[in-house]
């Protein structure tokens, strides 16, 4: 089997060279920009007062601000809605509104958000973001039309958070290699799409009864009607988020971030997660053969070639964030993400993660009844 895997990773290899040559191939269409007049700013939030005030005081170090900027409180009972309501009055940016006492959840406070809009272009944040200093001026970078994903840079401090960091952070690398043929994740603490290009209420319909996965699916939806979708790595258009800080935490997150990416799935998903599988457990288990069999050389070999593997996604991407660093990280989550990808898997399957309290519509029909 380590004999084979060293096939599959020459085969990986001329992948994603010959995907980054394709990309490099494709005409981009015009640059037009996109008017901060134009945007509407979503922030959803639930029981966040410890990470308000950094988004916060983000937001006022911005030289420009669009007109627009929503808060909608998902019936937080800690002092969430004070912090906004005192910044709102301080400040005068912002307005903020209250999810209706019949709804809940992340999707239908963005929903309610975007109802409420008044602009052309919908810009979602999630509120335990901070923005880059530039991030509003650098709006005039992106494609007036379709959706972007923009970057999320997770940070992370000690030995497991700068851990999760990296292993967010290459999947966006991969993310990113693949999306000039196939997009396969977006973040909603970071994007913005054209309201005209989709009718966000309905396409909300097929996956209310799920509590997340609202960027999963708006995804799936721009994918479906071939509408024009843009991954971007540039560091003025990114914000800052922490890693989790704690092996519970991170199960949580990661449980929830799977759990909403089995629903729907397309075959090129499907395909695009086998491969996935094959290269990080099959090389985490032709690393363990070669070891038990003594086979230190072809050990040594898929060690040195997927490090270099990695190293190679992982800058293409992370260069431009100034996030580069975590690349000494990669050799460790070779060996360690392997354990950690199917603890995950397995708890997917019968764990139900913890998530600020929220519970879907469907949940809240079954308390009602």
């Amino acid at each position: 089997m380590p004999e084979f895997y060293l096939l599959f990773l020459l085969f990986s290899f001329l992948l994603f060279t010959g995907i980054k040559f394709f990309s490099l191939g494709i005409r981009k269409p015009k640059l037009e920009g996109i008017e901060l007049s134009k945007i509407s700013v979503v922030i959803p939030f639930r029981n966040e007062e410890q990470n308000l005030p950094q988004l916060l005081a983000s937001i006022l170090k911005q030289q420009h601000i669009p007109n627009e900027v929503l808060f909608v409180n998902d019936h937080s009972n800690d002092k969430s809605e004070a912090i906004i309501h005192s910044f709102i009055e301080e400040h005068n940016i912002g307005f903020l509104f209250s999810l209706p006492l019949n709804q809940s959840g992340k999707k239908a406070a963005l929903n309610y958000g975007i109802e409420k809009a008044n602009s052309r272009f919908i810009l979602t944040l999630d509120a335990d973001v901070v923005l880059n200093e530039d991030y509003f001026q650098s709006f005039s970078s992106l494609y007036a039309e379709g959706l972007s994903s923009l970057p999320v840079v997770m940070k992370g401090k000690g030995f497991l958070g700068k851990l999760f960091s990296t292993e967010y952070s290459f999947f966006n690398a991969f993310n990113f290699l693949f999306s000039s043929i196939w997009p396969i994740s977006i973040s909603g603490a970071n994007l913005i799409f054209d309201s005209k290009s989709i009718d966000y209420k309905e396409q909300l319909k097929s996956h209310q009864h799920l509590a997340s996965g609202d960027d999963y699916f708006l995804l799936k939806e721009f994918r479906k009607n071939s509408l024009p979708i843009y991954i971007s790595n540039a560091y003025r258009n990114s914000v800052e988020t922490d890693a989790p800080k704690s092996l519970k935490a991170y199960f949580d997150q990661r449980v929830r971030w799977l759990s909403k990416s089995k629903f729907n799935m397309d075959w090129i998903d499907s395909l695009i997660g086998l491969f996935v599988f094959i290269y990080f457990i099959g090389g985490f288990a032709a690393l363990l053969l070669a070891a038990i069999s003594g086979g230190w050389l072809v050990f040594g070999s898929i060690f040195l070639i997927r490090l270099l593997i990695d190293a190679l996604v992982y800058l293409n991407y992370a260069q431009k964030l100034r996030d580069s660093k975590n690349v000494l990280m990669l050799p460790f989550f070779q060996v360690i993400y392997p354990v950690l990808f199917l603890v995950v898997g397995i708890l997917a399957v019968f764990y139900k993660p913890a998530w600020k309290g929220r519970v879907t519509e469907r949940e809240r029909e079954r308390e009602r009844k």
